[in-house]
């Protein structure tokens, strides 16, 4: 399995946009407009993949993780957003918008495009934003304006930005300790950007 790279770039301490880039497979075409709808999930393809790597014992069946796979891995063997994540973006905040690229169809022809995207508040990918873009494989996801449709909360996080950078920061360092050397982090502060 090649070296996961994770890109987090804060515009503004986090204020503006926030940006989580990986080199990962990218999201399938037929996930794309589900991923940000409540309830979803593109990482399962069965219910008993949720027991995976857990050594429950549920109907006879032991969820243990294969001998040969890394027990990091066992319980999802990639690192993607899961659940309910980006529906809380898409919820909380000015605009959430995906770009992501699969590896290349068969023929090889996809021509280094990926697509770019935006959901609404209720998770719904708006048709009207998809549009194709250059992108290596992997996935982008940027949220803009985070707490803005909940004023008191985003004056409560301006307040508080530099504390919640850290936080994140120590999160991250963390991530990367029980990661290593499987992922390689990369954090970029960025002063200010105009949208």
């Amino acid at each position: 399995m090649p070296k996961i790279e994770l890109l987090v770039r804060l515009y503004n301490q986090g204020l503006d946009s926030i940006e989580v880039s990986d080199n990962g497979t990218g999201v399938p075409k037929s996930s794309r407009p589900l991923m940000a709808m409540k309830h979803a999930t593109s990482k399962l393809k069965s219910f008993e993949e949720l027991y995976n790597g857990t050594g429950l014992k549920i109907d006879g069946n032991v969820y243990d993780a294969d001998n040969d796979q890394d027990p990091t891995y066992a319980a999802a063997p990639t690192l993607g957003f899961r659940g309910e994540a980006l529906f809380c973006l898409a919820n909380l905040s000015r605009s959430l918008v995906v770009t992501t690229r699969c590896e290349s169809t068969n023929d090889g022809n996809d021509g280094g495009l990926g697509e770019q995207f935006a959901f609404n508040h209720e998770g719904l990918l708006i048709s009207e934003s998809v549009k194709p873009i250059p992108r290596p494989v992997g996935t982008t996801v940027t949220v803009n304006g985070l707490f803005e449709p909940l004023p008191v909360r985003r004056v409560d996080m301006q307040k508080r930005i530099k504390a919640q950078r850290m936080k994140l920061m120590k999160m991250m360092q963390g991530c990367e300790l029980l990661l290593a050397p499987k992922v390689w982090w990369i954090f970029f502060l960025a002063l200010s950007l105009t949208i």
